[in-house]
């Protein structure tokens, strides 16, 4: 990962958005972002969120493709992706190619030594 260049946005949050009820594609491009950017070892959540109810802070949106005319209003300046099931690998490649380039996004690199946050469901380990 090179430094980043004067005026790269540090990005902290990727948020994946659906409208309505969760469709199963959605599901997946959320999962393949999740997946990716967690074997970066780079400090960036990713998160899954209903378009109409956005977290306050994200630098990243990532839609599909029937809400990409209404993500502009809502994503507060954040740089926007659109995305489908067959394309989200790709999408999610260049993505971790950009913050590595660290040109216009970059990310900190996440501390190995930091404890690990475990979320449990009864038993479960979530």
């Amino acid at each position: 990962m090179t430094a980043p260049a004067p005026g790269a946005r540090l990005v902290t949050t990727i948020v994946c958005a659906f409208g309505g009820e969760l469709p199963t594609a959605q599901l997946a491009v959320f999962h393949r972002f999740e997946k990716r950017i967690a074997r970066t070892g780079l400090r960036i959540r990713v998160r899954l969120f209903a378009l109409d109810e956005l977290p306050e802070r994200f630098e990243i949106l990532v839609v599909p493709p029937d809400l990409a005319e209404r993500a502009p209003a809502v994503a507060r300046g954040a740089r926007i992706i659109v995305a489908t099931r067959d394309d989200a690998p790709a999408l999610a490649d260049q993505l971790v190619h950009d913050l590595e380039s660290g040109s216009a996004i970059y990310a900190e690199p996440a501390d190995p030594h930091a404890p690990k946050i475990v979320t449990h469901r009864g038993m479960e380990e979530l």
